[in-house]
């Protein structure tokens, strides 16, 4: 065994452990999951799932293998979970500000690599009005401690429209963002007298900033309004997005 057991030697025969460390076991789900003896290193082919499996260095989790191809893979659109609305800004009541960024803060999951935003979604109250322009942007944090973000995705400007219900904008472009990433989505309205569904109660998260329209409707690559310092509102926002390896 001049190997020291890492490879097979000249000299060597073989063993159950040699074999299943240096082999692949084909199995179903259920068959990998009973395996009594496992190795760091080892690789198991699901055939439930038609998904390779390599064992990790602490021999205490199937990590999936991503085969290299030709071909990128796109998994189904999936989505952050909005706040629950209690409260409404309305002309007629607390107005909301037109032109300010409102931000809903999310960390990507990293069960892909890489995910890009299909879509973003706000809720309307009774009375639309002006138009709505979106984004997503890249924050040191949650909440940030940072004020400058770069901009990650952007929705088309479109009118407001649609009362008491959600309205989704997937007029999207954007770029891969790697999984694990912590952002921001925000909505803006180019009126003040729109009406939007918000949550009243939220911890302080600074979830606002006061920026131009000009920097809205046509924004720069990174932005550098100072976030409020305090609010407890959080607007209702449903971000959609793809996975992709």
């Amino acid at each position: 065994m001049g190997s020291a057991g890492l490879e097979f030697d000249s000299n060597d025969q073989p063993s159950a452990a040699r074999l299943n460390q240096k082999t692949t076991f084909v199995g179903t789900t259920a068959q990998i999951a009973a395996l009594g003896t496992t190795y760091a290193g080892q690789l198991a082919y699901d055939t439930d799932l038609d998904t390779l499996y390599v064992r990790n260095a602490a021999n205490s989790a199937w990590n999936e293998v991503h085969l290299i191809t030709d071909n990128i893979t796109e998994t189904s659109e999936a989505n952050t979970t909005p706040v629950t609305t209690n409260a409404t800004w309305t002309s007629g009541g607390t107005p909301l500000v037109a032109a300010t960024r409102y931000y809903s803060h999310f960390t990507l999951p990293t069960t892909e690599p890489l995910y890009i935003i299909t879509g973003i979604e706000w809720s309307n109250g009774t009375t639309p009005a002006g138009n709505v322009t979106c984004g997503v942007d890249i924050i040191n944090a949650d909440p940030p401690t940072v004020d400058s973000t770069p901009l990650v995705a952007y929705g088309n400007n479109i009118a407001q429209s649609g009362s008491d219900t959600t309205q989704r904008n997937s007029q999207i472009i954007g770029q891969p963002i790697r999984g694990g990433t912590i952002l921001g989505a925000w909505v803006a309205f180019s009126s003040a007298s729109a009406e939007v569904k918000y949550k009243n109660d939220s911890d302080s998260q600074k979830r606002q900033k006061a920026t131009a329209a000009a920097e809205n409707e046509t924004p720069t690559a990174l932005n550098a309004t100072a976030f409020a310092t305090a609010t407890t509102n959080e607007v209702y926002l449903k971000v959609y997005y793809r996975g992709y390896y």
